[in-house]
């Protein structure tokens, strides 16, 4: 069996035979119930006489029967499959990484939401000591096969090195079984290379092994769910695609590695509490005032079942430490003497933003709108605006989203009017307004008509989190994708390009010059639940870029709006428009 202390640690054991002093260190005393004490004691004399020597290099074919799986029962906060471990010697503690690896449960954000986005990877470091460093490589709506194409695994290989940790949790997005790009299925054993367990031990397991480090499995957290069901999609389980949650437990048990069961830990505690108590483990997008007109409180609308804040990420992490310093595992021993939970009344305030203002949004009444003529359309469901830093009445400064003709679309504006910049923007759009839970592929053909050669001016498809019927306020910096381009200060056209919390993005490229009359492209918005793809082809090049997780409920908590954009000087003509429902998305 293979032993469970980590390289890093044995290096520790010896080293202390060449040492002539005495230092403080842990003992390790293995119970028979399979868990950690530590008390003080002085340097040890001697060192295990094995140490493994190598890892396995591949998939095992069998389930050893031997290996004993256990969930604790002294506290509904610790659920843990582990694997065996012999009985050693004390050791001093070294340093070590603890490197996470996962999805938008475990990974960073930087929300301006009432109570913002935090993955539990971003709280473990408040319950391990000074030797431990958190290394959070998590990725938001990346699943175990997505995150192989990105940076931060290509980091975790470069630098995961003997004696480290390896926090690997994966699953959410894993179960999109509507999107190739992430699916992996539970169902298939560890040797399909379309398994969920093949991927996990592939990529993450095996890679560990090598290094010298020491894997950790640890199974998704629930969804909240209002009537306090646990089964099902809240709890992992894909009809026709299997239980992820299983799966992992499962792989933990072929392979040897310990498994920390999130999952059973929160749906535990989500069932104790009741969803009217555990939903403030969770983000909520927006506030409102309570009934005094200046207290801000939850809009209870506004919850992400999927995402935890602040004072959430506390508790699954103290959880997570909790349940391994009761367990064999070495990481054990770096967890603080005494960890606490979380508390409501501490850390659920702490997890408020303290900047967060209630907007005045409200999503445009499209039963009672009456446009005039510059906004005017003949096709069901798609309605004309224009919004933002628009210089004036956007009436007034020759604005136009219309249809005169049926399904030949006209957007922009004639004169200087509007703009896109790095602060703000104005534009023309003419739009469709679709639910935040809707999949859905739009594609035109674009002809630029006009463009007085202004910089600062844009045309294309959009996808963005609000909308609004003609005015002027230059304070709309809203959240958007853009299979489009727009043209810079210094003579670029960048395409394919985003805002998100104000910030404008680059392109995913640019040309050194800028769009002109005539032009023409092929415009493409894809979305597939948190994915979203925007493709355009414009003089014989195609431009592609995909945003995953994207933030299109910052304000909008149940639209989202898709269609033409233009501004500036530029007036564009939109034919061959096409939107397509796809289906229900499986949401985050």
């Amino acid at each position: 069996m293979r032993k469970k202390i980590s390289l890093g640690l044995l290096a520790g054991l010896l080293l202390l035979t060449s040492c002539n002093s005495i230092q403080p260190s842990i003992t390790i005393t293995q119970s028979p119930s399979n868990t950690i004490t530590s008390t003080p004691t002085s340097v040890p004399t001697s060192t295990p006489t094995s140490v493994p020597t190598s890892a396995p290099t591949s998939t095992p074919t069998s389930v050893p029967t031997s290996n004993p799986t256990s969930t604790p029962t002294s506290t509904p906060t610790t659920s843990m499959t582990q694997s065996s471990i012999p009985s050693t010697g004390p050791v001093v503690l070294t340093n070590t990484s603890l490197f996470c690896v996962g999805d938008s449960t475990m990974s960073s954000f930087s929300d301006s939401y009432y109570l913002p986005r935090y993955g539990y990877g971003t709280q473990l470091s408040n319950y391990f000591n000074e030797k431990v460093n958190v290394v959070n490589l998590a990725l938001s709506g990346r699943s175990s096969k997505s995150f192989l194409i990105e940076n931060n695994y290509t980091s975790l290989k470069n630098n995961l090195s003997e004696g480290d940790y390896l926090l690997i949790g994966f699953g959410h997005n894993d179960e999109k079984y509507d999107d190739a790009t992430r699916f992996t299925d539970a169902s298939k054993p560890t040797t399909d290379s379309t398994s969920f367990k093949y991927s996990l031990y592939e990529n993450y397991i095996k890679l560990a092994l090598e290094k010298g480090a020491t894997p950790i499995l640890a199974t998704p957290i629930v969804r909240a769910n209002a009537s306090d069901d646990y089964s099902g999609s809240s709890a992992h389980i894909v009809s026709g695609y299997g239980d992820y949650s299983q799966a992992i437990k499962d792989l933990g048990t072929e392979v040897d590695v310990d498994v920390v069961d999130l999952t059973e830990i929160t749906k535990t505690q989500y069932k104790s509490l009741g969803y009217s108590e555990a939903m403030y483990y969770h983000a909520f997008t927006a506030g409102k005032y309570d009934t005094d007109g200046v207290t801000i409180i939850p809009n209870v609308n506004s919850i992400d079942t999927t995402h935890l804040n602040k004072y959430g990420a506390k508790y699954v992490a103290y959880s997570f430490a909790n349940t391994i310093k009761e367990s064999a595992n070495s990481l054990g021993l770096y967890v603080l003497d005494n960890i606490q939970a979380p508390t409501k009344d501490v850390d659920y305030l702490d997890a408020i933003n303290p900047n967060y203002t209630v907007p005045l949004y409200k999503a445009p009444d499209l039963s009672t709108y009456s446009p005039n003529t510059s906004f005017k359309t003949q096709t069901a469901d798609w309605y004309g605006t224009a919004f933002g830093d628009t210089g004036g009445d956007p009436t007034g400064k020759g604005f136009i989203a219309k249809e005169d003709t049926a399904s030949i679309f006209t957007v922009g504006n004639p004169n200087s009017s509007g703009k896109i910049t790095s602060s703000t923007e104005g534009i023309a759009f003419l739009f469709k307004q679709v639910s935040k839970d809707d999949n859905f592929t739009i594609t035109c053909d674009v002809e630029v008509s006009q463009q007085a050669n202004t910089k600062q001016a844009g045309f294309g498809l959009m996808l963005r989190d609000d909308c609004y019927l003609p005015i002027k306020d230059a304070s709309i910096v809203s959240n958007y994708v853009a299979a489009g381009m727009y043209t810079t200060s210094s003579n670029t056209t960048e395409i394919v390009y985003s805002r998100e919390n104000g910030v404008l993005s680059s392109g995913s490229s640019n040309t050194s010059s800028l769009y002109a009359t005539n032009d023409t492209a092929k415009l493409k918005i894809e979305r597939t639940g948190q994915v979203v793809v925007c493709t355009v082809e414009y003089n014989s090049t195609t431009y592609t870029k995909t945003y995953t997780d994207f933030d299109f409920q910052a304000i909008d908590n149940e639209y989202m709006y898709v269609g033409m954009y233009a501004t500036r000087g530029t007036v564009c003509e939109f034919t061959n428009v096409v939107y397509t429902y796809t289906g229900k998305s499986q949401g985050a």
